[in-house]
């Protein structure tokens, strides 16, 4: 299946319409529907969704984005296992939109490339973005310039991330990058600065060398940087405890854990999640109608 790329002109934000995170009970199919006008992000947080746009069927797994055009009749062709749960949002577009089936990242600083069918490489991140636009979309004094802000700034996101992972198909990988990637893959695991070095067959020192080169930190700020980002999305999608969170990422203890939480966010976990609580939540027994805004 040819995957097809849109090009958003973003000299103005997108307009948002509307947007939520949804359960899905057992036996449960995507409605079917066809978008008037507006696009919509399908983003995937556990279990299995089947959605048929036009004649294409995509099997969506977790951090899997969806990009579902205007126009066109999609709807679910198969159904879902219980507590498959995803993010849903949707926009019209405020430029011009063009297609290509050509994976070509050359655009216009104006623009933003973002494929029909994507798997987010760095979900921290993206749910983060998710959880400040649907915190803004759904306070009442927040203004509708700000959440058409937050969801531009996660299609600029997505395009962000599409573009490294197609330079990262093309070009092989420097060691560093390597080394990168095995921290990311581990950060459930206990880690420490000579756990890595070994890892790659080199001295502690030399690491932190290339860590203070290349990013500007030492390599335990980068490790417990990127278990920080774990543990943001894990207080944003799960009814963990802080506790079970420190445990889940192999922190020492809880502490010590809150300790280097509020010291790379200067808020303390409990903050961090109350920060982003406004968030639609819907399922098939609550699913009101929103209309389409003029």
């Amino acid at each position: 299946m040819a995957n097809k790329v849109y090009k958003f002109l973003l000299y103005e934000p997108v307009r948002f319409f509307k947007a939520g995170q949804y359960f899905a009970d057992a036996n449960w199919q995507h409605k079917d529907i066809t978008n008037d006008g507006d696009y919509e992000l399908f983003i995937m947080l556990a279990g299995t969704a089947f959605i048929e746009i036009g004649s294409e069927r995509y099997t969506l797994a977790k951090n899997d984005c969806l990009l579902i055009p205007p126009y066109i009749r999609h709807f679910g062709f198969k159904t879902s296992p219980n507590n498959t749960i995803y993010y849903w949002m949707h926009f019209f577009p405020s430029g011009a939109v063009t297609t290509s089936y050509q994976l070509s990242l050359a655009h216009k600083p104006s623009e933003v490339v973002i494929p029909q069918l994507f798997n987010i490489t760095n979900f921290e991140r993206m749910a983060i973005l998710i959880r400040q636009m649907l915190d803004s979309a759904n306070d009442v004094k927040s203004s509708n310039l700000a959440t058409n802000y937050f969801i531009s700034n996660i299609l600029i996101e997505l395009s962000h991330q599409f573009a490294i992972s197609i330079r990262d198909h093309h070009q092989s990988s420097t060691k560093f990058e390597l080394i990168k990637n095995w921290i990311r893959i581990h950060s459930h695991d206990k880690l420490s600065v000579d756990i890595v070095a070994r890892e790659f067959k080199m001295t502690p020192v030399y690491l932190t060398r290339l860590f203070n080169e290349y990013e500007n930190m030492t390599t335990i700020h980068f490790i417990n940087s990127i278990k920080i980002e774990q543990a943001q999305e894990l207080l944003l999608t799960t009814d963990l405890s802080i506790k079970e969170i420190a445990y889940e990422l192999s922190f020492n203890n809880e502490k010590y854990f809150l300790r280097i939480f509020k010291k790379m966010t200067s808020l303390t976990p409990t903050k961090f999640k109350n920060s982003y609580s406004k968030t639609y939540l819907n399922n098939i027994k609550v699913d009101p109608t929103i209309p389409k805004p003029q």
